[in-house]
C-alpha cells in the first residue's frame, strides 16, 4: 500500500515539473523581411492544431490592463486635432487599446499573418501578431505610425497601437499559425485601423514609375491633373526614406482607398539598425510639400522617441533599437541637405510646389 502511494505521488510530481517548464521558443535572428506576396486569405486545414510558442514573461512585465495612450502634445496644447476616417486619431488609439476583441473575422497571409478583428460598435482592426522570428515586426509598425504623425502626414497611415490579445480570441484562425504567447495566454502585436477598401494602383510597374518619377523631379513641370497624386507620392518617399523602408513598391504595399487616395500600410520593413544607418540615396526625394520640409527640420530623434514612448506597450516592450534613432538622424540630415541643394539648383517654387 505504501509503495503504491509513493509511486502515485512520484507521478504527480513529475507531471507538475513538466507543466512548469515552458516550451522552447524558436529563435531566429531578426533581419529584413522577405519580399511581400499577394495576400492569401485561404484558411489552413482545420484539422491542423494551433502552433503556439510559449514564452515565459514575468507577470510584472505584462499588466492586466494596458494603460490608455497618453494624450498627444497637440491635444494637450489645443493644436489641430488629427482626424482619420471621421474620428480623431487619439480616439482611435484609445478605442483600439482599451476594447477587447469581440471576434476574429478572417486572416490574411503574405510574409506575415494579419488578422481582421472586430472590437464592437463598428471598431475593426488589422492585428499583426508577434511570431517566432518576427518578434519585432509589429513594433516597427507602431514606430512608423508615430513617424507619420510627427511629420504631419494626414490620412495616409492608419493609426496603429500596441495591443495584447488573448489567444482564445483568435479562435479557429489560430490554427497552423505560430504565435508567441505569454504565460497568461496573451499575444502581443500591433492593431491598426481596418481599411475596408484597398485598391491596387499598379504604381510599382515600370510605366507608372517613369510617370510619377517625373512628377517629383523639380526639373520637370508638374501636370495640374496629377498634383494631388504627386503630393502623396512625395509624402511616401520622404516617409520611407527616413524609416529606411525598402519594401514599398510592389503589388501590395502601395494601394488606394475608396477615394483613390494612397494608403501607406505594411510599414514593418523599416528601422533595421544595419539598414537605416546606411544613408542610401537621399536624392530619391527632390520635390516635397513645404509643410513636410519644415516638419522634417523639426522632427528630431528626441521628438520621435518621445512620441513612440506614449504607446501603451512602450513601458514593457522595447519598440525600436537606439541605433535606429541614430540612423534616422543621419538620414534626416542627409535629406535636408539634398533638398537645400535642390532649392539652390531649381528654386523654391519648383522644389516646394505644394503648401
Amino acid at each position: 500500500m505504501n509503495r503504491l502511494l509513493l509511486a502515485a505521488l512520484g507521478g504527480v510530481v513529475a507531471a507538475l515539473s513538466a507543466c512548469a517548464s515552458p516550451s522552447p521558443l524558436p529563435v531566429r535572428p531578426p533581419g529584413p523581411p522577405w519580399p511581400a506576396a499577394v495576400l492569401d486569405a485561404a484558411a489552413p486545414d482545420p484539422s491542423t492544431p494551433p502552433q503556439v510558442a510559449a514564452v515565459d514573461v514575468p507577470a510584472a512585465a505584462a499588466p492586466a490592463d494596458p494603460p490608455t495612450p497618453a494624450a498627444s502634445p497637440a491635444a494637450a496644447s489645443g493644436e489641430r486635432v488629427r482626424m482619420f476616417r471621421g474620428r480623431s486619431e487619439d480616439e482611435w488609439l484609445r478605442l483600439m487599446s482599451e476594447r477587447p476583441v469581440v471576434r476574429t473575422l478572417e486572416r490574411f497571409h503574405s510574409t506575415l499573418f494579419v488578422f481582421h478583428m472586430d472590437l464592437g460598435d463598428g471598431v475593426e482592426v488589422s492585428f499583426q501578431p508577434e511570431r517566432p522570428g518576427q518578434e519585432t515586426f509589429w513594433r516597427r509598425e507602431v514606430t512608423s505610425y508615430h513617424l507619420a504623425r510627427l511629420l504631419g502626414i494626414d490620412n495616409r497611415v492608419p493609426p496603429t497601437v500596441g495591443k495584447r490579445v488573448p489567444l482564445s480570441a483568435f479562435g479557429r484562425h489560430a490554427r497552423g499559425v505560430g504565435l508567441v504567447v505569454d504565460r497568461r495566454g496573451m499575444v502581443l502585436g500591433s492593431a491598426s485601423v481596418w481599411m475596408p477598401v484597398l485598391n491596387p494602383v499598379n504604381m510599382n510597374l515600370a510605366p507608372a514609375r517613369r510617370e510619377w518619377s517625373s512628377w517629383v523631379n523639380p526639373a520637370r513641370p508638374l501636370p495640374e491633373a496629377s498634383r494631388e497624386r504627386a503630393r502623396q507620392v512625395s509624402e511616401v518617399l520622404v516617409f520611407d526614406y527616413l524609416a529606411a523602408n525598402y519594401d514599398r513598391w510592389n503589388c501590395c504595399n502601395i494601394t488606394a482607398d475608396e477615394h483613390d487616395d494612397l494608403v501607406f500600410r505594411d510599414n514593418d520593413a523599416g528601422w533595421f539598425p544595419d539598414v537605416i544607418n546606411r544613408l542610401g540615396d537621399p536624392a530619391v526625394v527632390r520635390r516635397v510639400p513645404r509643410y513636410l520640409y519644415e516638419a522634417v527640420q523639426r522632427a528630431t530623434p528626441e521628438m520621435l522617441r518621445a512620441s513612440v514612448s506614449r504607446d501603451p506597450m512602450a513601458a514593457s516592450v522595447h519598440l525600436v533599437a537606439s541605433r535606429a534613432y541614430t540612423g534616422y538622424e543621419l538620414r534626416r540630415q542627409a535629406l535636408l541637405a539634398n533638398l537645400r541643394r535642390m532649392v539652390a539648383r531649381h528654386g523654391e517654387a519648383a522644389v516646394f510646389p505644394w503648401p
